[in-house]
């Protein structure tokens, strides 16, 4: 199976200022059971934390303008994480 990135019309409205940095995040956490992952901007850096306010990585950069979830999902062909808005869940 592979790893996919999809994402809703908010995400792409804001979009992302490394997406290739996201994606080696989401990898690692996904290799740690990280089914839902927060991206929240803070002091002009990235806090990703677990949803439980647990913080897992800390960027020096703000990697979306808005607080972003990635959300794992599997459909038995693909597995993939959601990226959205808190709104738009």
């Amino acid at each position: 199976m592979r790893l996919m990135k999809v994402m809703t019309v908010g995400v792409k409205r804001i979009g992302c200022s490394d997406w290739g940095l996201v994606i080696s995040i989401i990898n690692r956490l996904f290799e740690d059971h990280e089914h839902f992952i927060v991206f929240r901007k803070a002091d002009g850096k990235t806090v990703v934390t677990d949803g439980n306010e647990n913080r897992l990585v800390t960027v020096d950069k703000p990697l979306f303008s808005e607080t972003v979830w990635a959300v794992y999902g599997n459909d038995g062909k693909v597995q993939y994480y959601t990226f959205m808005l808190p709104d738009e869940y």
